[in-house]
């Protein structure tokens, strides 16, 4: 079942071959035993319009997603700042890739 779902997301080239495939898929996975795939089908099925706006434009918001892990733990490090400001010189430093290095005084 997850091979073939893998399956469906790699070779689909359009939106209707990719309804085509997953609504094939929920109907199998959902007159199946395992209960975790049922979950699994049934959450594809709460964000059915979501899932398949990915197979027009192919674009994620994965990057974002990284970026707010990467404050969220500048946030936990940073617990002795005393404000903001100090707060985004942190986020600009780790989130830059600055090269400090070359930096002169």
């Amino acid at each position: 079942m997850r091979g073939t779902l893998q399956d469906i997301h790699a070779t689909s080239t359009s939106r209707m071959q990719a309804g085509a495939g997953f609504r094939t898929w929920c109907s199998w996975v959902m007159h199946s035993r395992p209960e975790p795939m049922k979950t699994l089908a049934r959450r594809i099925r709460r964000h059915w319009r979501d899932i398949l706006t990915y197979f027009d434009h192919r674009c994620t918001n994965a990057i974002l997603e990284g970026l707010n892990g990467i404050i969220q733990h500048i946030k936990t490090r940073a617990r002795g700042l005393r404000n903001m400001d100090h707060f985004s010189t942190m986020i600009h430093l780790t989130c830059g890739k600055l090269d400090l290095a070359t930096v002169t005084i």
